[in-house]
């Protein structure tokens, strides 16, 4: 399992590959053309990124949409704000639209525009997506507010040995809730370095997320501090970290061995509304997860989130020495010694709380 970045793909998919079919006739009864939006307000990140798509209400089959795609494009007039209010009072952010590459056999588009822009949420203010077409006035609006960043309180020191072989003792991943956060994702990530026979080295990177946490009732938000709500923890015992290794490390082709490098650990919070989006996205695979929206005169998604992360997290010797031994990590070849590049490559990874719900959805959380 590999957490993928591209930050739509996959919530893009499952609402464009139903619109496609005549048969169902998901949001709009006479079959008018709609926005389609997926946008996430990070706080944790500056740049803030909204994708944009039309649904299709053409008679022609998939396969002649995937040779002329443009019926799924948004016209280029399109223009993209963020508004920041505070009060009666707001700042206007405009989103630049980018071409990404497309991902091939994933979207039907030719295009795949996405708006962005650099905005430090604060979390004092509000914010209002604003997409206008200027060529026929629609207006399409999503407003929500920051969640602000978890409160980490272990890990937290990073390149040092941390405990992962006493099962009286386990690791553990504890985090506080903060306000506005109605839902909570951990990660658990593996870096490493794969050499094979012909002595080429590549650096990996393996990810586990574990089952959500849901809050009813988040602390409240406070301008002058920081309300801290109930503490959760996330105990790994050294069983458990095995299986992580063992579900997310694929078997490889003329491999010689794997060396570890450190774990990385990753806190993330969401607002309400990605909270029921991950409900939605977990719990149905078929077209009851399409049934959540908060765009007006749209349909899709905006939501707040943000994360606090701790890397550089070496494992103590006694559990490397027991990584060729244990029958389900032996056949991964991990030597029983870490290493110690001059320089990491991507540290921190720049996941997407997006990113991590099929991987909830579709691995089986190790026992």
């Amino acid at each position: 399992m590999k957490i993928r970045t591209n930050i739509f793909k996959w919530l893009t998919l499952i609402i464009l590959l139903p619109a496609c079919n005549n048969d169902i006739d998901l949001f709009n009864p006479d079959q008018h053309k709609t926005y389609v939006v997926f946008g996430l307000l990070n706080s944790t990140d500056p740049l803030q990124q909204v994708k944009i798509r039309m649904t299709s209400v053409t008679d022609a089959a998939i396969g002649e949409l995937m040779d002329d795609s443009t019926e799924f494009s948004a016209t280029p007039a399109l223009q993209v704000f963020i508004q920041e209010w505070q009060k009666d009072n707001y700042a206007v952010f405009p989103l630049e639209r980018v071409l990404y590459p497309k991902e091939p056999g994933i979207f039907f588009n030719t295009r795949n525009d996405i708006y962005q822009t650099e905005i430090a949420p604060s979390p004092d203010m509000a914010y209002k997506l604003m997409i206008i077409n200027p060529e026929n006035g629609d207006l399409v609006t999503s407003k929500i507010f920051p969640v602000q960043t978890p409160k980490l309180g272990a890990p937290n020191w990073p390149w040092i040995r941390y405990n992962f072989s006493n099962d009286g003792d386990p690791f553990n991943i504890r985090f506080y809730e903060v306000p506005r956060a109605h839902v909570y994702l951990v990660q658990f990530c593996i870096r490493y370095i794969e050499v094979y026979e012909n002595g080429d080295t590549l650096f990996q990177r393996g990810s586990f997320v574990h089952w959500p946490r849901y809050v009813d009732d988040p602390p409240e938000y406070s301008p002058k501090h920081l309300n801290l709500g109930n503490e959760h923890n996330q105990h790994m015992p050294k069983g458990f970290t095995y299986n992580v290794f063992d579900s997310i490390i694929p078997d490889r082709q003329n491999l010689s061995y794997r060396q570890l490098i450190c774990f990385e650990v990753a806190v993330w919070g969401g607002d309400q509304n990605l909270r029921n989006y991950v409900e939605l996205g977990i719990k149905f695979s078929d077209n009851r997860k399409q049934s959540f929206t908060n765009i007006v005169n749209g349909i899709g998604f905006f939501g707040a989130c943000s994360h606090v992360d701790c890397t550089g997290i070496l494992p103590d010797r006694d559990f490397m020495d027991s990584l060729p031994l244990y029958s389900r990590t032996a056949r991964l070849k991990f030597r029983t010694e870490l290493y110690r590049p001059d320089e990491l490559p991507g540290l921190p990874s720049r996941d997407n709380f997006f990113s991590l719900i099929p991987d909830i959805r579709n691995e089986k959380q190790p026992e």
